[in-house]
């Protein structure tokens, strides 16, 4: 950790008071430093060359070696704020190459036809009763040419009929496709960087019924991936058909990943008692499945005498637990989550090989270190930052509970569940305290009484859901599953009940507007201060999250919203509705918009039964003072400009010599596609747009992916 300097007098007798800033450059600093440049470059406006950026850390580290040597009474601090710059622009320098180095190609933005021929890699749900597939591609063309697309994508989304057909079968499917959307909302989740790091070229539906194709020539690695996939899902199945019906696809989702077959009502009353995070692959379960197996190993060999007696069995032990937990991270997906969770149990268990301690805050940054450059791009994420903040949170915590000697070791069976209790109720206080605050920043909306859910559940989920799937997953080689997959559901059974219970009390969810992208980062800068931080710049740290607080408490939501296609959707404050034009229409966006106010069970209502005064020509409405005009024809535009502050021609798009007379604001068909959707922002100073594909982002890879073979005549 940081040096500290003491209080005292130099030699010349002033008095020395204590550095803020850390006098010597610590790992878990430089982990810090190495994740803000990986921030800094996904807010950049620019794509950088990674060589270039390279290059810069390498003159910044040169011009810190020639300074110390030939300027010896250079500051200690001085020195330290150097090198943070030198990780800092590594982290932007390894985010850039990474991505470039991925050149995953979109399809035409367009929908067009496609010929699809690959394996089934994974069966997905889509919807409440419809499934697609995930498709690795081997061959894609054209239907309209029948070319072979040379730069082809590693993968696609389809929704089809996915009967008849099992994980690992490679097929030909006919499809409409186009590239993958952007975000509905500014700032908001972006599912086309999200394809983009994941290789999926595009999304779309089947049009004709999918035919089994001979295999394509492999790799050996293409050949694992493929006959892992195939063990996944089939070891699902035989779950499922094993276990009860009611909690059967809970149980395949916890001991596989495949998430396929959990019903909708189960997910959100998990959800909404705080309780999600059992869902998902992470370290609580590779935790407790390699944990039980690193016991039990221990147990069994401490129980063979020469063997506890010549050597230390927990290093046996360890590498049981290792293997264990490459098994789990094969058998769960190896999804980038479960690789997280992964990462830090295999350096707990070299902890243990190395007789070193296996819980500290430098295994943590080993881990977040490991994990940032293999994916930097999972920085943003809400799982990477509620994950490694409650693994944080919990090292610092029992580290200050050790040295308050609470930890002391006492005798007898009920002591030691005691013990165990406590330490369960602690660590889901501690954790849910530490990702509260991410996830309310993430998700806008907090689960009130998460923490009676998670009292209640976990200890069923620890000591006997858990204990339980590792039973059935060492018993389905000899077909013994079934009594262990029953107790496992009776579990998850008691905690469904605790689960709907807590979501069914008043007001279990608290709905929060959402906060630009900035404040979550500054919200997590301070909370890495909070923990590894000196004395001093915890309290800054402290007040870093203070301001986040108050800037999402007094943060303003937009008035209204103007989606991709025209369709206009604005609050009624006087009545607490949304009034839109057709309920039917842009209803994910909307509901997106109403979730980033901060807003729940919102009533709808038409803005032409009264909220606006229309005719042929237009549709005319005010917004706290501010006139909007809603014309189908660039014809009316002129006329409207004399009155309207805000002008959206829903249909083609205005002329250039009506641009050039309005002195308005001026949405068109142009905007919606080049800009995308629009949040409307209406205040004093006048009308204010914020666009989902601003000019900063339409630079960045994922806002379009690598150049496709094709390009598109109707862009030209």
């Amino acid at each position: 950790m940081a040096e500290y300097l003491p209080v005292g007098l130099n030699s010349d007798g002033m008095p020395v008071l204590p550095s803020v800033l850390p006098t010597s450059l610590t790992f878990e600093n430089a982990v810090i430093a190495f994740a803000i440049g990986i921030g800094i470059y996904f807010g950049l406006w620019f794509e950088p060359d990674w060589r270039v950026v390279i290059g810069i850390a390498l003159a910044l580290g040169g011009i810190y070696k020639f300074v110390r040597r030939y300027s010896p009474n250079l500051s200690s601090e001085a020195s330290t704020l150097c090198l943070l710059a030198v990780f800092i622009v590594l982290g932007i320098g390894r985010s850039a190459h990474h991505t470039q180095s991925l050149d995953t190609p979109f399809l035409s933005e367009y929908r067009q036809g496609y010929l699809v021929k690959g394996w089934i890699e994974a069966i997905e749900k889509s919807g409440d009763k419809a499934f697609r597939w995930q498709i690795r591609v081997n061959e894609i063309s054209q239907l309209r040419n029948k070319k072979v697309m040379k730069n082809k994508p590693l993968r696609v989304r389809v929704k089809a009929d996915v009967s008849g057909f099992e994980v690992g079968k490679t097929i030909q499917i006919k499809t409409l496709m186009t590239a993958p959307p952007g975000p509905v909302v500014p700032s908001g989740y972006d599912p086309a960087r999200r394809a983009f790091y994941s290789g999926f070229g595009g999304y779309g539906f089947a049009i004709g019924k999918a035919d089994a194709i001979d295999p394509f020539p492999a790799t050996r690695m293409e050949r694992a991936s493929k006959q892992i996939a195939r063990i996944r899902y089939n070891l699902a199945d035989r779950i499922r058909a094993q276990a009860p019906v009611a909690t059967s696809g809970l149980q395949a989702a916890l001991l596989t990943g495949v998430r396929t077959y959990v019903p909708k009502e189960q997910t959100e009353a998990l959800r909404v008692a705080g309780l999600a995070h059992v869902l998902a692959i992470s370290g609580l379960h590779m935790g407790l499945l390699a944990g039980s197996g690193y016991y039990l190993a221990t147990l069994g060999f401490a129980m063979i005498a020469p063997l506890s007696r010549r050597y230390d069995v927990r290093k046996f032990a360890a590498l049981v637990g290792i293997a264990m937990a490459t098994a789990y991270l094969l058998l769960s997906g190896a999804g980038v989550s479960t690789q997280r969770a992964y990462i830090m149990a295999i350096i707990v268990f070299v902890a243990v090989l190395l007789d070193r301690r296996a819980f500290s805050l430098r295994s943590v940054a080993v881990a977040v270190l490991i994990t940032l450059f293999l994916h930097p791009e999972s920085l943003t994420s809400a799982g990477f930052q509620m994950s490694f903040a409650a693994a944080t949170a919990l090292v610092v915590f029992y580290g200050f509970w050790r040295r308050l000697g609470f930890e002391n070791y006492e005798k007898g069976i009920l002591k030691s569940v005691k013990r165990n209790l406590i330490g369960l109720s602690l660590t889901s206080v501690v954790a849910g305290a530490a990702t509260a605050g991410f996830a309310a920043l993430h998700f806008n909306r907090v689960a009130r009484y998460s923490l009676i859910g998670n009292m209640l559940a976990m200890p069923v989920f620890t000591f006997l859901v858990m204990p339980a799937a590792l039973a059935a997953l060492l018993l389905l080689p000899l077909g013994l599953e079934t009594y262990p997959l029953w107790v496992m559901g009776k579990g998850i059974d008691l905690i469904l009940i605790i689960s709907n219970w807590v979501a069914s009390l008043k007001n279990s969810l608290l709905y929060l507007p959402s906060v630009p992208n900035s404040i979550i980062a500054l919200f997590g800068i301070g909370f890495a201060a909070i923990c590894v931080a000196r004395p001093v710049l915890k309290w800054s740290g402290a007040v870093a999250i203070l301001i986040c607080v108050g800037i999402g408490y007094f943060q303003s939501t937009p008035d209204m919203r103007v989606s991709d296609t025209g369709k206009i959707a604005f609050w009624d404050d006087a009545h607490d509705a949304l009034l839109v034009e057709r309920v039917r229409t842009d209803r994910y966006g909307r509901d997106q918009f109403i979730q980033r106010a901060g807003r729940n069970d919102v009533k709808f209502g038409k803005y032409t039964d009264g909220a606006a005064l229309c005719d042929k020509q237009a549709c005319r409405f005010s917004i706290k003072g501010q006139v909007v005009s809603i014309v189908t024809s660039p014809e009316s535009v002129a006329e409207e400009c004399a009155t309207a502050q805000l002008i959206i021609v829903t249909k083609r798009q205005a002329g250039p010599r009506s641009r050039r007379a309005c002195q308005a604001l001026l949405l068109d068909e142009t905007g919606f596609k080049t800009l995308g959707a629009t949040d409307v922002y209406v205040k004093p100073s006048g009308v204010h747009l914020k666009h989902t594909k601003p000019k900063s982002r339409q630079s960045r890879p994922w806002a379009k992916g690598a150049t496709p073979i094709w390009k598109d005549p109707r862009n030209y």
